[in-house]
């Protein structure tokens, strides 16, 4: 567990893919079971070890790309709903429906969100940046007042 702003975080990585498969808030709704996730790091992983500092940054108002290698396990709509969202640039936000409309699934918002509140590298793929169409952030992933918190942080900063 790596501590944060936010919770605890719990880091995952596959050295089979050599590329993180999860960042999990500790009390995340759609997170694995702790099983799940193997046995914890004895502190050989570097690249963990270069996530957490990556982390530290970006909660620092200092990082606003992360640099490692993600590959999140999930369908290929997921996986297409996700490689979009690491297109919303940092500070900003989006709709679940253009994020639809960005994957060409244009009717399809609300698998958008159900894709979105499964992301399992919450922060490396920004979920937190889509909000309604009313603007406000919705109850996926991290939850509501983490999804705030992290908007807040990257309009103005730590």
């Amino acid at each position: 567990m790596v501590p944060s702003p936010i919770g605890p975080l719990t880091l995952t990585w596959d050295d089979g893919t050599g590329a993180v498969v999860g960042v999990h808030v500790h009390d995340q709704r759609e997170r694995d079971p702790d099983p799940a996730f193997g046995e914890p790091d004895d502190g050989s992983c570097a690249a963990l070890d270069d996530l957490a500092g990556e982390l530290d940054e970006y909660f620092a108002g200092q990082r606003r790309d992360f640099t490692l290698p993600v590959d999140p396990p999930g369908t290929a709509f997921s996986r297409a709903v996700w490689a979009a969202l690491r297109e919303v640039p940092y500070g900003t936000t989006t709709t679940y429906g253009a994020l639809a409309a960005a994957i060409d699934k244009p009717r399809a918002a609300q698998a958008v969100g159900t894709a979105n509140a499964r992301n399992p590298v919450s922060l490396l793929v920004p979920c937190h940046r889509v909000v309604t169409a009313a603007g406000h952030p919705s109850g996926g992933g991290p939850g509501v007042a983490r999804k705030r918190l992290l908007q807040q942080l990257e309009r103005e900063g730590p």
